[in-house]
């Protein structure tokens, strides 16, 4: 964004968009910063398009194996259980 006071603003080019002014100055945004921020917008909109298409196929393909790593996952919580258990009762001198 240029900032240029408003007794200067005829030197601007035409081509220059305003994008906000004061009393005291003008905003202007070249043709280059509008189309790399066209540009730019555009990679962001792809990118979130790309990440949900990504996301999905990723469900798609953990779901196949959900039953098998719940499973897992629910046995190896059992293991920390005892292994903290087993851990509280030594530093207790616990029976065990």
């Amino acid at each position: 964004m240029i900032e240029v006071k408003n007794s200067h603003k005829s030197s601007v080019p035409s081509d220059w968009v305003m994008v906000s002014s004061t009393k005291a100055v003008s905003r202007f945004h070249s043709p280059f910063i509008i189309e790399n921020y066209r540009h730019l917008n555009q990679l962001r909109e792809q990118l979130v398009l790309d990440c949900s298409a990504e996301w999905l196929n990723f469900l798609d393909h953990f779901s196949e194996h959900y039953h098998p790593v719940s499973k897992a996952i629910g046995h190896l919580a059992t293991i920390d259980c005892l292994f903290s258990l087993a851990q509280v009762a030594k530093q207790g001198d616990y029976c065990r």
